[in-house]
């Protein structure tokens, strides 16, 4: 050590036996901040010296130039490390919570969560790869023509509104009208609707509040294309269960315009076909038009909401394009896939608001649905993504059976959670057959719908859980189901004939769209898709394969 380095720590000590002489002897006790400001200045000019002394009085590159190429060595650890994410005023939701959203006041924070590491990345096959090893109950999609691949535009490769919409145009010139479908959607075509729905408990009264509701919808549609949350409503602040929204709901037009697309395609229109292609297309439009660099179809929501826009927006687009084979739509999926991949967390297999969130299990549904339906699309490659999300499902499962949910683990289920998970362990490949299955079941049983329990959120994966399970509960949930909501439904004759008001724990933050949308697609399940507890066997509806007119 040199000797000008131990004068300064002498008088570093000096300086610190002062201070302790100044307290010891009270001498702060007149004039106290006075003397506080002028003992601070003081010893901050003394830390000043010292450090100027150490390090020199001007950093190494004033007064050089920097030239030449300059190297950054990276070093990547194996394992992700841990680090706090504050979560700011949102805070948390309870168990019961839904789409979109956290609560700006909770009793149990997040204080932190895992750093925002990105997961190992997960190739995607190729059209090609996945054409070779089709899942279960897939009717392989029709190749395109040569000169489809060739020739089509790629439209998702521009955020410009206007280049991507006519890049979709001119795909569509060329792609066939006529091709088989997923069998998982068969039964959303033609004359194989009424009769899906007669056979597994809709009615005719079912489908006439369908579409109205889809009439409604499309009435709602602004010109561009989307629907505008909070112009219908969302975004207006609400407490329910002692929280308050705070009004984040107000810029969620890719999620609301994701639901609404959804409602469309659940009853067999898409941006080709049906009474309301035209709607359809220009849905798909904006969402495609508007896709970040990243892949996310947030749009502009803020950050406790953008998952859940992505998740529902991305469904919507690789839906459509496993019913029509649109191949310019496959660059906008392929992706918003490879987002949804990015934001899973590595360990967990769960789902939040940003990358390296622990998960919670309404994110996880969303998500999980994201992989279902770009499978459907011809995409793969999701195996170990899948497996992490059965991880997770895992860690938020409580009961005898392990068959209720919470919101987080830890925490109390519910039933909204419950029905949630179960959707997402039948769609992973759970048997309707468990004991974990049976138990969420009588869970969700013991809530049944009501006027007074109004929650669209709840009643949609409640519907879903219970029809893709089957068995006795399915006919009675989807009885009382019958009874409450299509009665709820608006059919005043006015500007709001065909909607459902927002109900009050969800509907205030995502607003009529929201509300309408979740409706429509709940009175959808008989056709939506094949029932899960079928698996394997194809309903004596129609033949296997569908095609589209």
């Amino acid at each position: 050590m040199s000797t000008a380095a131990i004068v300064w720590m002498g008088v570093a000590v000096a300086t610190a036996a002062g201070l302790i002489v100044v307290v010891r002897t009270r001498w702060l006790q007149s004039r106290t901040l006075e003397k506080c400001v002028a003992l601070s200045v003081g010893l901050h000019a003394v830390l000043a010296i010292v450090c100027a002394f150490v390090g020199g009085w001007a950093p190494a590159s004033w007064g050089r130039h920097d030239e030449g190429r300059m190297t950054i060595v990276m070093a990547v650890a194996d394992e992700p490390s841990d680090a706090a994410v504050i979560e700011g005023a949102a805070g948390d939701r309870d168990a019961a919570d839904g789409p979109l959203e956290a609560d700006g006041a909770t009793s149990e924070p997040q204080a932190a969560a895992d750093a925002a590491m990105p997961p190992p990345l997960i190739p995607l096959v190729s059209t090609a790869e996945a054409a070779a090893a089709p899942p279960d109950d897939h009717v392989p999609l029709l190749d395109a023509p040569p000169s489809v691949a060739a020739t089509a535009p790629d439209a998702a490769a521009t955020t410009d509104p206007a280049t991507a919409a006519s890049a979709i145009s001119s795909a569509q010139a060329v792609l066939p009208t006529s091709r088989s479908v997923p069998a998982i959607y068969a039964d959303r075509v033609g004359e194989r609707r009424a009769a899906a729905a007669l056979a597994r408990g809709g009615s005719e009264a079912t489908e006439r509040a369908v579409q109205a509701g889809l009439g409604w919808l499309a009435a709602a549609q602004s010109a561009d294309g989307r629907w505008e949350a909070a112009r219908h409503g969302a975004g207006i602040e609400r407490t329910a269960e002692g929280r308050e929204r705070r009004g984040v709901g107000g810029r969620t037009d890719h999620g609301v315009t994701g639901l609404a697309l959804l409602a469309m395609l659940g009853a067999g229109n898409t941006h080709r076909d049906g009474p309301h292609a035209s709607t359809v297309d220009r849905g798909i439009r904006f969402l495609v038009g508007r896709q970040q660099a990243d892949g996310s179809f947030a749009g502009d929501a803020e950050f406790f909401a953008a998952l859940y826009c992505h998740g529902m927006a991305t469904i919507a687009v690789a839906e459509c394009l496993a019913i029509t084979g649109d191949e310019s739509l496959r660059p906008a999926v392929d992706r918003a896939v490879a987002h949804t991949l990015a934001m899973q967390h590595p360990r967990t297999g769960g789902w939040r608001y940003a990358a390296g969130d622990r998960g919670d299990t309404s994110q996880c549904g969303w998500q999980v649905m994201v992989l279902a339906t770009a499978r459907n699309a011809g995409l793969g490659g999701f195996d170990a993504a899948e497996a992490r999300a059965r991880t997770f499902l895992q860690s938020v499962a409580s009961g005898a059976a392990g068959g209720l949910a919470a919101y987080r683990a830890g925490e109390r289920s519910s039933v909204a959670m419950t029905a949630e998970a179960l959707y997402c362990r039948l769609v992973l490949g759970a048997s309707p057959a468990a004991p974990a299955t049976a138990e969420a079941l009588a869970f969700i049983a013991a809530s049944p719908p009501t006027a007074a329990t109004a929650n669209a959120y709840t009643w949609y994966y409640a519907t879903v859980a219970s029809f893709h399970a089957g068995g006795p509960q399915w006919d009675r949930w989807n009885a009382q189901l019958q009874a409450t909501l299509v009665s709820m439904q608006r059919r005043d004759g006015g500007p709001l004939d065909g909607s459902w008001d927002p109900d009050p724990v969800w509907g205030g933050h995502g607003g009529r769209v929201y509300s309408t949308a979740l409706s429509a697609m709940t009175l959808e399940v008989y056709y939506r898709h094949q029932p899960l507890h079928e698996r394997g066997r194809r309903m004596a509806l129609a033949p296997a394969s569908a095609a589209v007119p």
